[in-house]
């Protein structure tokens, strides 16, 4: 064999040796699978089992339950003991003109009695909620089917009830009467009869007003101090006011609008409360506290300068400067009023808030004396103007 044919064995045989490892580890990839696929079936079927035991023990404590709630086994013993509760019930609540039947009573799926009763009495309406909660208060495997109330003659109403009791058939004929009361109510009945009784039915749930103004007051000593309160109510419903706790001697309150008057004679703080009532149904209040300084009162205000008009000295211009025999006379034009003022030395003068005289006119200027000072006024020159720059100039004078 030469050195061609032995590569080429060792070739194949090779290749037959991968081959069946490859096989091999096949096999042995799928059996493990096969046995992990097994594993998951086996967790899963305990899984189940677990689930249906626990729902078996959930089953058979709900059974226990029920057991404790149920009437007899014994139809006959499991009616009669219904039927006096019930008579006991509608006496203990006071219904007039009672009758409490007991119907019918059928086998369901084998595993109870349904036990069908009737009752029927007069009551208000305190007394059908009283009722009720007797009833639901009875931890006893029974409901009300069906409930009837109709207004009667004397005020009150006609209350029917059908009512379903059940009896499991494996309880015990001799099972005690049920006394623990259901934890399923309230066991005061006030907290049935408050919402309920105290309820307008045909409106929304009436809210308490609300307050929405400051709590700091003030007042000023020695004067009768007015402060409106700033309540409101939520439903438009007319409101009164009380004055809650406060020192009754410094201040008052107004029932119908509210307002709250502070009178002292010296400077003091305190604390008022006051409440805001509705006129809803149920009526609803709201309090409200608030502190009170009483101060002295604020320095008086100086009194405003009056306003002052339209100043024709604005308006008056020089026109003209014109030369006599023996002097010259300035021209003053008041626009304001379309009148020529003619002035010499010596003449006096007032053109709105300007006042003064002449000192001396020439051909350039006319010198005016003004709040004894000398003012210089050109042509064309405007009186005001000049008189506030004569003010400027002398006022920036150290």
């Amino acid at each position: 064999m030469n050195e061609r044919e032995r590569f080429l064995s060792i070739l194949v045989a090779g290749l037959l040796v991968a081959t069946g490892v490859w096989w091999g580890f096949g096999k042995y990839n799928s059996a493990i699978k096969s046995r992990e696929n097994q594993l998951e079936q086996l967790v899963t079927t305990q899984m189940q089992l677990n689930e249906k035991r626990l729902q078996g023990e959930f089953a058979n404590r709900q059974m226990g339950e029920y057991m404790l709630r149920s009437l007899p086994g014994d139809p006959e013993q499991a009616q009669s003991q219904y039927q006096q509760w019930l008579l006991d019930l509608v006496h203990d609540s006071d219904l007039t003109e009672t009758l409490v039947d007991a119907n019918s009573s059928r086998t369901i799926g084998g595993l109870y009695q349904l036990l069908d009763f009737r009752v029927r009495g007069n009551s208000d309406v305190p007394g059908v909620i009283r009722l009720m909660h007797a009833f639901y208060s009875k931890d006893y495997l029974h409901r009300i089917r069906d409930l009837s109330l109709r207004k009667n003659r004397q005020g009150g109403f006609q209350l029917e009830l059908s009512i379903d009791a059940i009896a499991l058939l494996g309880a015990p004929d001799e099972l005690p009467v049920r006394e623990e009361p259901s934890w399923r109510i309230d066991g005061d009945v006030a907290a049935y009869l408050d919402p309920i009784m105290n309820r307008n039915l045909y409106e929304p749930p009436n809210q308490p007003p609300r307050f929405g103004g400051r709590s700091e007051l003030e007042a000023i000593v020695g004067r009768d101090t007015p402060t409106p309160l700033a309540f409101n109510d939520p439903d438009g419903h007319r409101m009164r006011y009380e004055l809650v706790d406060g020192p009754y001697e410094l201040v008052s309150i107004d029932e119908r609008s509210g307002t709250l008057r502070i009178r002292s004679d010296e400077t003091t703080e305190f604390n008022v409360t006051v409440r805001a009532t509705d006129d809803g149904y149920p009526n609803r209040s709201s309090e409200q506290r608030l502190s009170v300084k009483v101060l002295d009162p604020p320095p008086p205000e100086p009194e405003p300068e009056a306003p002052i008009g339209f100043d024709d000295a604005s308006q008056t211009v020089l026109t003209a400067l014109v030369q006599g025999r023996n002097d010259w006379t300035a021209w003053l034009h008041v626009r304001t009023k379309d009148e020529t003022i003619k002035l010499k030395v010596g003449d006096s003068f007032e053109i709105g808030t300007v006042k003064g005289s002449v000192k001396s006119v020439n051909a350039r200027s006319v010198i005016l004396n003004v709040e004894g000072s000398d003012l210089e006024l050109k042509p064309s020159g405007n009186l005001l103007d000049s008189a506030k720059s004569m003010t400027t100039s002398f006022s920036a004078v150290p």
